[in-house]
C-alpha cells in the first residue's frame, strides 16, 4: 500500500519559481536536499517521515530497487531536476558595486566635559 505525504504540513515555496517543495534530510549524511511537494510516479528518490516528524530520502540501490510499503516510503522527485524560474520572475541581479559608507557618528560631550555646552553670558 503507497502512502502519501499529509497535503500541507511542511510545504513551503521555491525561492526561484514559487513551486511547492518539502525540504528533506539525505541522500547523504548532513545534506538538506529539496523535492516537489507532491509525489511522483517516475521519481528517483525513496522518501518517509521519521519519528519526530522530519522527511528522510534515500535513493533507489540495487539492494532496495522500490519502496519499502513497511517504512511507509513514496516516491519522490527532486526539486533541483523539475526547478524552472518563471520569465516574469528574473533572479535579481547582483550588486554592481559597494555600498555607500556612512558617516560616523559624533556623539557631542556630555554637559560639565571640556567642549561641551558653554553658558557665558
Amino acid at each position: 500500500m503507497p502512502t502519501t505525504p499529509h497535503p500541507t504540513r511542511g510545504v513551503t515555496t521555491c525561492n526561484r519559481c514559487n513551486a511547492p517543495i518539502r525540504w528533506a534530510s539525505g541522500p547523504r549524511k548532513g545534506e538538506r536536499t529539496p523535492i516537489n511537494a507532491l509525489p511522483s510516479p517516475v521519481g528517483g528518490l525513496a522518501a518517509r517521515t521519521n519519528g519526530l516528524g522530519g522527511l528522510l530520502v534515500r535513493e533507489f540501490t540495487s539492494e532496495e530497487p522500490d519502496c519499502v510499503d513497511a517504512l511507509l516510503e513514496w516516491r519522490a522527485v527532486p526539486h533541483f531536476s523539475s526547478c524552472a524560474p518563471t520569465a516574469a520572475q528574473p533572479r535579481p541581479a547582483a550588486p554592481r558595486s559597494r555600498p555607500a559608507r556612512r558617516r560616523p557618528i559624533v556623539q557631542p560631550p556630555l554637559w560639565g566635559q571640556p567642549g561641551g555646552p558653554r553658558t557665558s553670558r
